[in-house]
Parts: structure tokens; C-alpha cells; sequence
């Protein structure tokens, strides 16, 4: 890993400690820029989605993480429960 991309990863840990989701995730997107095959940034910027509720994004990221990597457990496990979230519908609920 070069030394770029080690600094943006210690900035987004950094961000993601202290709950700033937002920042975090435009670090790990840097990340996924400069090493499109970087799996695991791919993966955080599933997470940093995901904690922000954004929910099709992240699966959108998610997606990406087992194209490179089709036997990643993590991903794998968040798509299918994002995909239960997303097709969820009870009638008897408000639904918009």
C-alpha cells in the first residue's frame, strides 16, 4: 500500500472513531479511487453508508466488494440483509 493512501486510511479511521460517518466516508472513497481493486475500501464505504442510512448505496458498494471478491463473508451477509431491508413491506404498515 503506498504512503498516500495509508495517510487517507489513518484520516478515516480517525473520522469513523469519533462517529463523523460523513467524512469518513468521503476518505474511504478517495481510497477506492486511487486502488480501484481495494476490496476493503470498497467495504468501508459500504459501512459508512450503511451508518448513514443510506441504504442503496451501500448495498451499491457492497455489490462492488464481491465483484472483486465473490467469497467475502462480511459483504455478503450486508446484501442479503440490506435486500430483506429494501423488499420489506407490510401492508398493515405505512409504507411510502
Amino acid at each position: 500500500m503506498n504512503k498516500d493512501i495509508e495517510n487517507i486510511q489513518i484520516d478515516a479511521q480517525k473520522f469513523e472513531s469519533e462517529g463523523d460517518f460523513r467524512s469518513a466516508l468521503e476518505k474511504y472513497k478517495e481510497i477506492a479511487v486511487l486502488d480501484k481493486d481495494n476490496a476493503e475500501a470498497h467495504f468501508k464505504v459500504g459501512e459508512m453508508h450503511h451508518q448513514l442510512g443510506e441504504l442503496p448505496k451501500a448495498l451499491s458498494a457492497y455489490i462492488r466488494v464481491t465483484d472483486l471478491q465473490p467469497d467475502h463473508k462480511k459483504a455478503n451477509v450486508k446484501i442479503e440483509m440490506i435486500q430483506s431491508i429494501m423488499n420489506f413491506f407490510n401492508p398493515d404498515l405505512y409504507n411510502p
